[in-house]
């Protein structure tokens, strides 16, 4: 027959009711898990890539304890900063500078040399705070070899003390800066110096906030020719002001500083000293020695006087890490504090050390020149997202396996060198194998973010990064490279600082696409990198379990977004682009086109777009097709659009339905005076299950009760084909209501077989239409312990939290069971052989461990009545056989052979 077609934009009105579809409904902890629970569907065929939570459910995490403890509390925030004095008459001390101390016996300008130092004191002048105070002589002033006291160049000095000071909390050694590179755009001012030109010291340590201003503009108040600066302000030079705040005479000597962090702890670091300004308080930019330029210089110094100076001893992590004992955790880790002690939760810290598991590392093909730092994250058991850059040949995942890449998709409206766009699908040849240990991540396919705070996958030296409990100086050094998950926040467009070295390959600036986030303290040098590629993700609570969600992956930045901020590609704003990769059959909404072929009539043979063989009918009596219409599937018209090409397994009987098979329909409403309280602790009760049926053969005058069946009306029982033909007689009795075969507990009732009826295209090979009735010789008569289960006749979506009867522990119960979607079983009984996954089956995941179940065995579900808080059952499915390396169990879909049911009524 030629076929003629017409393209028809047609939106379908379901007819069908779509009970329950999967919504992804995010929970917390205090919410009422019971109510989402109960109303948890998966549909037969993926339709959504926000679904993680409940292909891989069995794998879910439940909530972690929080550490505390505490310690004793010292104010640790100037331990470094030291008071330069000056003897008098009369043993009276004149405090008119400061300085910084950098080594156990050294301490960082005037005709009269200061003769001491003191160590451990805020205020000078009051001995309320005196108790850990120490105050030396200087026995040496070290300046360095070109400075002059008529110039403002290499202004700085080194003064050594009588002996070592006592380290302590409260007098410990600050770091210094070691980089030519200052990335931080404000830092702190101490000192006991002047409160405004004309006034007296204070006798107070006071600090204050300095922003680093650019040498372009400092040039404009201090120019060349300048007293004591005949050349002009130099390179290490360093300008910094405020609109309000200033350094003044008596400050000089003390420390420009920041403090960064490391182990929890904020360690202080000397990015310059004090040298010179304009007059005092008037909003005009100080000027600043920096250190770096002059590490060379004072590693040498300490050496010439017997100090164990090594080539490292100045870098930031060995100084960092050399006191980090003594220094003061970061705020968010002190819970609480007293002038006593401090309590702490090491749970707040930013920096965790703990591994992406999903997390793999992307490589080149050998002999081909890459970038090395290319990471991607595992969604599913053949598939990586990562960024488009990294569409490479192989990956390695946690456990060290490589597996090649077979298929790249990259987004189409990629272009390279661009921050745009860049994301890419990767498929790989080897399935991975998942367990509670190795799970995939779940794709957080919203726009919106649950919550602006979460985590990113990073990493750096261990020793940077566990978190101290230390009470005493580090014996060595861990410098192995770990994975990280730093916590941080979203930066909105007010707060994002995108480092200018990126900024080339965003063109049109940051996108909606993007990104941003960060931590506010700055981090001590290596302690972490971002891993391109790799997530930024967050434990998501949903349906009683934890799920790792990842929002976005990295894209650039430095130090993982501390101190300044970094960017992602976000995951949900390429939702399209992904679904059509991901999903099968997927239409988007826009595409929503089907054809109509009107030489068609109802009731012609027509074929599917999957391939089978339908026949043309009313969308009335296809609520499978009408489903597929809704969700944007292909689907063939007939003749005009209320006829459908319908596979002949999905139509519905649409002649008038009998009595007897009325009572299928009215099953909750006709036994809800039975129905008990919805508790979740009866789920798995076997004792709890009135329909049960065992299954006898009589012989000899014994009767063998060989399988199970389920009590659908009251004289009609359903089984698996397989159990009512296997042993080549047919059954003869039935044992209604026992807990078990052998149990009389519950006043069971014998009663014997009229007819068995096995389904007609039933294939033993095959287990094709695993599924038969026996009709009962008289009707049993309900009770609270004895009556028909309803039928669950929804063909397409699938109550998620089921409960299938089976051998666990060596006793029969019901354990959780979870609906996967076909496609998904198909796949893993692929592996096994060459068995295929119908429409008409259904595949769970059990959480017990090799557990056996006998065919014809029920699955069931739970349905919660939330007008009264009753428990309605609902037979899904029947087993029909399992997998036992997988945990898999296929049921026959009970949902597909309803209107063969009812015509056998």
């Amino acid at each position: 027959m030629a076929q003629s077609s017409v393209v028809l934009l047609w939106k379908i009105i379901v007819l069908a009711l779509i009970v329950g579809r999967a919504c992804g409904v995010l929970l917390s902890i205090n919410s009422k898990l019971a109510e989402d629970m109960a109303t948890a569907f998966l549909p037969n065929e993926r339709e959504s890539i926000d679904d993680c939570h409940l292909r891989y459910y069995k794998f879910g995490q439940g909530p972690e304890p929080l550490p505390a403890f505490g310690r004793p509390a010292y104010l640790r925030e100037f331990a470094h900063m030291a008071a330069v004095g000056w003897t008098r008459d009369g043993g009276k001390v004149d405090w008119s500078c400061g300085g910084s101390l950098i080594w156990e016996n050294l301490s960082d300008d005037n005709a009269v040399e200061p003769d001491v130092v003191r160590l451990g004191d805020i205020n000078l002048y009051d001995d309320s705070d005196d108790e850990y105070a120490q105050q030396l002589k200087i026995v040496e002033i070290i300046r360095h070899p070109e400075h002059r006291f008529s110039s403002r160049y290499h202004d700085l000095a080194l003064l050594r003390l009588e002996r070592n000071v006592k380290l302590h909390d409260t007098v410990a050694p600050g770091c210094l800066w070691n980089d030519e590179e200052i990335p931080f755009p404000s830092m702190e001012a101490t000192g006991w110096g002047s409160t405004g030109f004309g006034q007296a010291n204070t006798p107070i340590l006071l600090k204050v906030s300095l922003s680093v201003v650019q040498k372009a503009a400092c040039d404009q108040h201090y120019r060349i020719g300048d007293r004591g600066l005949k050349q002009g302000l130099q390179d290490y030079h360093l300008c910094a002001g405020d609109i309000k705040m200033d350094t003044c005479p008596g400050d000089s000597g003390g420390p420009l500083q920041i403090k960064l962090l490391s182990n929890a702890k904020m360690t202080p670091f000397i990015v310059a000293v004090t040298s010179f300004g304009s007059i005092c308080g008037q909003s005009l930019p100080g000027v600043y020695m920096k250190v770096s330029p002059y590490i060379p210089w004072i590693r040498s110094e300490l050496a010439k006087r017997g100090e164990q100076i090594q080539e490292w001893s100045f870098k930031p992590y060995a100084c960092a890490l050399r006191y980090v004992h003594l220094r003061e955790y970061e705020d968010d880790v002190v819970q609480s504090k007293s002038e006593s002690f401090e309590s702490l939760d090491s749970s707040k810290a930013h920096m965790n050390i703990i591994s992406s598991v999903q997390t793999v590392k992307i490589q080149w093909p050998p002999g081909t020149k890459g970038p090395d730092d290319c990471y991607g994250v595992i969604i599913d058991e053949d598939t990586v997202v990562t960024l488009a850059q990294m569409t490479a040949s192989h990956i390695i995942d946690s456990n060290n396996t490589r597996n090649s890449v077979v298929k790249a998709h990259r987004h189409p409206q990629y272009r390279p060198n661009s921050y745009y766009n860049n994301l890419a699908i990767l498929k790989v040849k080897d399935r991975f194998r998942f367990s509670s240990r190795f799970v995939p991540a779940c794709i957080w396919s919203n726009r919106t973010l649950p919550d602006p705070r979460f985590y990113v996958t990073g990493q750096g030296r261990l020793d940077l990064n566990q978190f101290s409990y230390a009470t005493e100086m580090l014996k060595e050094y861990k410098p192995q490279i770990v994975q990280l998950s730093p916590r941080a926040d979203i930066h909105l467009q007010s707060n994002c600082s995108v480092p200018a070295e990126y900024l080339s390959r965003l063109g049109n600036g940051l996108a909606p696409e993007h990104l941003c986030f960060g931590s506010k303290p700055f981090l001590v040098p290596e302690s972490c990198q971002l891993l391109l590629g790799a997530p930024l993700r967050r434990n998501i609570w949903r349906y009683g379990l934890h799920f790792e969600h990842i929002y976005a992956l990295n894209l650039f930045g430095k130090d993982c977004g501390f101190g300044r901020s970094a960017v992602a590609t976000r995951l949900g704003l390429h939702l399209e682009w992904m679904k059509s990769v991901l999903l099968p059959n997927y239409k988007a909404s826009d595409d929503a086109v089907h054809f109509i072929n009107s030489d068609l009539h109802e009731r012609d043979r027509c074929t599917a777009p999957d391939g089978s063989d339908g026949l043309c009918t009313n969308i009335q009596r296809c609520p499978k097709v009408a489903y597929d219409a809704q969700v944007n599937r292909n689907v063939r018209l007939c003749k005009d659009g209320s006829l459908v090409c319908c596979p002949y397994e999905y139509i519905s009987n649409g002649t008038r339905v009998s009595a007897a098979a009325a009572e299928l329909d009215d099953c909750e409403t006709r036994y809800r005076m039975f129905h008990e309280q919805f508790e979740y602790w009866q789920m798995n009760r076997i004792d709890r299950y009135y329909h049960s049926v065992f299954i006898g053969w009589e012989q000899n005058g014994q009767t063998e009760w060989e399988c199970s069946g389920t009590l659908i009306t009251r004289s009609l029982v359903v089984a698996s084909a397989y159990c009512l033909t296997g042993s080549g007689a047919p059954p003869t009795v039935v044992n209604v209501g026992a807990g078990n075969m052998n149990d009389t507990w519950y006043n069971p009732k014998v009663v014997r077989i009229r007819e068995v009826i096995v389904h007609p295209n039933y294939d033993s090979a095959t287990l094709l239409h695993d599924i038969g009735l026996l009709r009962l010789d008289g009707a049993i008569v309900p009770t609270a312990r004895k009556y028909p289960i309803c039928l669950w006749q929804n063909e397409t979506h699938t109550p998620f939290f089921l409960y299938s009867m089976a051998i666990a522990n060596d006793e029969a119960q019901f354990i959780s069971s979870y609906p996967k979607y076909n496609r998904d079983c198909q796949e893993y009984l692929g592996e096994q052989g060459p068995r295929q996954l119908r429409s008409t089956e259904l595949c769970t995941d059990v959480m017990e461990y090799d557990p056996r179940a006998l065919s014809g065995d029920p699955l069931i579900w739970y349905k919660r009545n939330t007008a009264d808080n009753s428990s309605t059952q609902y037979l899904v499915g029947i087993v029909s056989y399992g997998r036992s390396p997988d945990q898999l169990i296929v049921h026959t879909r009970i949902a597909s052979y309803v209107a063969w049911i009812k015509s056998v009524v």
